[in-house]
């Protein structure tokens, strides 16, 4: 067998495999895609939803009715993060201070939630 023949031969062998697996993971990838989006949907129903969490204060913005917490796991809604949250009032505000521990409600349609209660916690 000549040379150029061996070449031709791997050259096509290289094409075919490289095609069949793009055509292969093109559709893995659309078929995990529909499933991811699917899951999202079942995870986050609409309508109005109530959380609960703890964290420390580490601001308290109330020209913009802010409170920055970093707070534990919210079961069903994020994982433990430092983030503001609007407060629905101002006077929720008032009770707490920077480094406070609190317990607070959190309530709204997803993503947008506000502090709805806010206690400190000993």
């Amino acid at each position: 067998m000549a040379v150029w023949q061996v070449v031709l031969l791997v050259n096509l062998a290289l094409m075919i495999g490289l095609g069949s697996g793009y055509l292969w993971g093109t559709r893995e990838t659309a078929r995990l895609r529909a499933a991811l989006g699917a899951a999202r949907t079942a995870a986050l129903p609409a309508g109005e939803r109530d959380f609960q969490g703890q964290g420390v204060v580490r601001a308290i913005l109330p020209e913009l009715n802010v409170i920055v917490l970093t707070h534990n796991d919210i079961p069903g809604y994020m994982p433990p993060m430092t983030m503001g949250f609007r407060a629905a009032s101002p006077q929720l505000l008032d009770g707490v201070a920077v480094g406070d521990s609190v317990h607070f409600l959190l309530r709204g349609t997803l993503p947008n939630l506000v502090v709805t209660g806010i206690e400190k916690l000993p």
